[in-house]
């Protein structure tokens, strides 16, 4: 791929994966839809690139209520649309959340979605979620060195030391969240700029990766070792699903600095 490119996956039926460099970058991303809930795939995957930004994330569709899918589209191609038309150095990302939140309540009341993405101006990155979809940083020994809090009443429990993020995958509460775009006062979880040196990865995915996969394991993949062994094994778990906690659509999208 040359310096700029833009990828918006939604909706799809069959499993979809690349991995390519962007610059100093690897970048590998999956989608696939749900093995056995419906026909429909409620997550989107979008990235964004040009001269030295790119922004990358997923939104997922709340399950349960009307529109799921189309909130997730919405939010993507809002995000999309204000980054093909708006200079990076002018990019306000907490105007964008609320505008995006904006247009799915105008659109489609009663649907709701989460949004995680990350912003990389050069070396220097920052996520934003809102919802339970999870962002996770490791640095170039493989040590994580930042994750966001699912927005759900496991995600603070585990932030707070009631139990584990493994114990959190299994517990009866999981599918419950807090704060979704939809709601009509967002709580926005902004993280400090990191400023990314060789080996330093990213990965970032919708809640069918995290409900069923531990951050250790997540860890061990994409965190540390061979870039293109880590997603392949990573892409394969998510593919066969075997001994799956929760069947889900899965989308993720890993980064990892490969130049210093």
């Amino acid at each position: 791929m040359d310096n700029s490119f833009e990828i918006f996956l939604h909706n799809t039926a069959e499993e979809v994966s690349e991995v390519f460099d962007w610059q100093d970058y690897r970048i590998g991303y999956f989608i696939q839809r749900n093995h056995e809930k419906g026909d429909e795939n409620q997550d989107t995957l979008f990235m964004i690139a040009k001269d030295n930004f790119c922004l990358f994330g997923v939104a997922d569709g709340a399950g349960g209520h009307p529109n799921g899918m189309e909130a997730s589209y919405q939010v993507g191609e809002t995000v999309l649309q204000y980054l093909r038309t708006t200079k990076p150095v002018d990019v306000q990302l907490i105007s964008l959340i609320e505008a995006a939140n904006l247009k799915v309540r105008e659109k489609y009341p009663e649907a709701y979605t989460t949004l995680s993405f990350a912003a990389l101006f050069g070396h220097e990155l920052r996520s934003y979620s809102v919802g339970d979809s999870e962002v996770q940083y490791f640095n170039n020994s493989g040590k994580v060195i930042y994750n966001n809090i699912p927005q759900s009443p496991v995600g603070y429990a585990i932030e707070a030391g009631m139990m584990s993020q493994e114990e959190g995958l299994d517990h009866s509460d999981r599918y419950l969240v807090n704060n979704l775009i939809g709601d009509e006062h967002l709580r926005i979880e902004v993280a400090s700029k990191v400023a990314l040196k060789k080996g330093y990865s990213i990965i970032i995915g919708s809640d069918g990766v995290f409900d069923n996969i531990s951050h250790e394991a997540l860890n061990e993949m994409v965190g540390r070792g061979s870039f293109e062994e880590g997603f392949n094994k990573l892409c394969k778990i998510c593919s066969e699903r075997e001994d799956w906690r929760k069947d889900d659509d899965v989308s993720f999208i890993v980064l990892r600095k490969i130049k210093a």
